[in-house]
């Protein structure tokens, strides 16, 4: 298991009104303590955050990033992490400076980052919260300093390092239904349903990226397919709660192990009974099924079997570019699934470019598969594999809640060579 360097909790003051964030480093036994005045202070950070990232996202929006499209957009995210720092230490410049100190101490390999090395450990980050959460990914923690300049593939190395989504496996702690085992199963192959909107353009890349992988990925899908309304929201609600196949059939053999959906996620709406996951035929049909029908068909399945026993596939919501998705109320989706006992979630904090998400998804399933890195650290490795293989940072949207742990069964070598690094 990655070495813990820090955790963070979001708790109520050891005195007094407000809140307070704690990052406590364990190997140093230094504890930092940032008051707040209230909780609206967290809200207003992760509004900010939203924002920052729709700025960034139009200078990269092609997969394919030049040196000056990629300076300019770390450029942005570092004072954008400076910015949303600052709002946690309400502008005490000492504790920029003490936080800083802290994380470097904690782990003082962070500028000496083996990005060539699959094998080495990522270090992990806790944050410990409950209806509330922090960007960690996005702040700069390492170092606050000014960007070098970035001639070399190493001085991107250098400039991404000071980030914790590019150095840290970020682990969000919520109250969750524990997991029987950390085990993915694979043998003899992953099965994979997926679940799209056939106007993305990443959702026709990934499906040919999942077929790509042979016999290695047992892909259930592209789906829907032709049901109307009706029959998606009743398959896609057996699918997900009890893992049966999208096409009504009884299933046999590896229960579903990964539910990925390359489609729109919408959580603009005022009540999150009406936040939609948006998807389409092969005709092009849109099938929209709401976060309110979902819970619905949870709690007849619940209270009809009365179990608290299942444990679900992980789920992989890869919003992409004409997706609207609100930072402040996504966190609704993850932790409604965890709380209903899926394994793990992965989505992203705001539209997805379509390049980058097919990018994305192939980077994410190759460090997971080949050399069985925990889906945390795949997490981490398909972030820097933008970065290096495209110079795209906007792995950094992406963020993860439950088992980091979870790892496949079996490692598939060769299934997935980055390439060797370039300059940048």
């Amino acid at each position: 298991m990655s070495e813990v360097i820090a955790t963070v909790s979001i708790r109520a003051p050891r005195s007094g009104p407000g809140v307070e964030v704690c990052f406590e480093f364990p190997a140093t036994g230094e504890t930092v303590y940032l008051p707040l005045p209230d909780r609206r202070a967290l809200e207003a950070m992760r509004r900010k955050a939203g924002e920052y990232l729709r700025r960034v996202v139009p200078l990269v929006a092609r997969l394919n990033a030049t040196s000056e499209q990629v300076a300019t957009a770390l450029r942005i995210l570092l004072n954008a992490g400076r910015e949303l720092t600052g709002m946690l230490i309400q502008d005490d410049i000492a504790r920029f400076l003490r936080l800083e100190s802290a994380f470097r101490a904690a782990w003082p390999r962070w500028q000496a980052a083996e990005w060539d090395d699959p094998q080495r450990p990522i270090p992990m980050v806790e944050l410990h919260c409950r209806d509330e959460t922090l960007p960690l990914e996005l702040l700069p923690l390492f170092d606050f300093g000014s960007l070098p300049p970035l001639r070399t593939y190493d001085d991107l190395v250098r400039a991404a390092s000071r980030f914790l989504g590019f150095a840290t496996v970020v682990r969000r702690v919520v109250p969750a239904r524990a997991t029987a085992d950390s085990v993915l199963r694979n043998e003899p192959a992953l099965p994979v349903q997926f679940l799209r909107h056939r106007e993305l353009g990443s959702a026709r890349e990934e499906e040919r990226f999942l077929a790509s992988l042979g016999g290695h990925v047992q892909v259930e899908g592209p789906w829907p397919v032709a049901q109307d309304e009706e029959v998606v929201r009743a398959s896609l609600l057996r699918a997900l709660y009890d893992g049966a196949p999208l096409d009504g059939g009884a299933g046999d053999g590896t229960p579903v192990q990964v539910q990925h959906f390359a489609c729109h996620c919408d959580t603009s709406a005022e009540f999150d009974d009406d936040y939609a996951l948006v998807l389409s035929t092969r005709n092009g049909k849109t099938r929209r099924v709401t976060f309110g029908e979902l819970r619905e068909g949870y709690y007849d399945r619940f209270f009809a079997d009365r179990s608290t026993a299942g444990h679900r596939a992980v789920i992989i919501l890869n919003a992409c570019a004409s997706s609207r998705t609100n930072p402040l109320t996504a966190y609704s989706f993850p932790r409604w699934f965890l709380n209903h006992g899926h394994r793990a979630f992965i989505g992203t904090e705001t539209d997805v470019p379509d390049g980058v998400a097919g990018g994305f998804a192939a980077a994410f399933y190759g460090r997971l598969l080949e050399t069985r890195r925990p889906l945390g650290e795949a997490v981490v490795w398909a972030r820097r594999d933008l970065l290096r293989d495209f110079r795209n940072p906007l792995g950094l949207l992406y963020v993860m809640y439950g088992d980091t742990q979870l790892t496949v069964e079996r490692a598939r070598p060769g299934i997935y060579r980055a390439s060797a690094g370039r300059s940048a």
